[in-house]
């Protein structure tokens, strides 16, 4: 009899405590249910409103190039530009390109009195270009009628060298253009026309060789030419 009762309080007692576990699990539940509605209310009065959309234009990055791109007349411009700035530069520039030439044509050259050299070549440079007299000498006949000519071109007032050196670079001068030839008093047998001014001659003829066409002259031989300049 009292191992039933101990067995049936036993039941009993756990049957207690069971019933109070899940009252107390049913409030833990209504509290909790409680508590997520309050938190839901929150989020939702805090979020509450409707998403507005706004149209923002189309930007492909075809109208960003274009929005950026330089116009064609602004790029043919600063081409330009670049270029007459490299003119510009090639004509301050000395090379040491030297010509050779025969006498007395090019002693009246560097004299001032020349103004255009005839070649059957066409050449692109610009700016300084030192005269070199060939070797060979003219004689005083030649000389003398070559004078005149230039005289009666450029008037009884003109002054002509007082000798013509040969084997040396004598001076020099600027070509401002090659173009091709046109009628003048003073070259209509070349098929161009080297334009030339601000002449000078050296006060002191330096020896050299020559060659064809438009050569540079040595390091030493510049450096020396140069130095009548300064």
């Amino acid at each position: 009899s009292s191992g039933i009762n101990a067995e049936y309080g036993d039941f009993a007692g756990r049957k207690i405590m069971e019933d109070r576990s899940s009252a107390l699990h049913s409030e833990i539940g209504v509290i909790y249910d409680e508590q997520t509605a309050r938190d839901s209310s929150v989020r939702r009065s805090s979020c509450d409103f409707e998403p507005v959309f706004i149209d923002q234009p189309q930007t492909t990055l075809h109208q960003t190039s274009q929005h950026f791109k330089t116009p064609k007349s602004e790029l043919n411009q600063k081409k330009a530009a670049i270029r007459n700035q490299d003119k510009d530069f090639k004509l301050l520039r000395d090379e040491g390109m030297c010509l050779t030439m025969h006498q007395p044509w090019a002693s009246l050259l560097v004299a001032g009195i020349k103004k255009l050299e005839g070649r059957s070549w066409y050449s692109s440079h610009r700016g300084r270009l030192w005269i070199h007299a060939a070797a060979k000498q003219s004689s005083t006949v030649e000389i003398k009628a070559v004078e005149e000519q230039y005289r009666n071109i450029r008037g009884n007032d003109v002054i002509f060298p007082e000798y013509y050196p040969s084997s040396a670079v004598i001076g020099c001068v600027f070509v401002e253009d090659v173009v091709p030839s046109y009628e003048n008093e003073e070259e209509n047998s070349s098929e161009y026309l080297f334009v030339c001014k601000d002449a000078v001659a050296l006060p002191v003829p330096i020896k050299s060789k020559g060659q064809h066409k438009i050569w540079k002259l040595g390091k030493q031989e510049h450096a020396t030419v140069m130095d009548q300049l300064l």
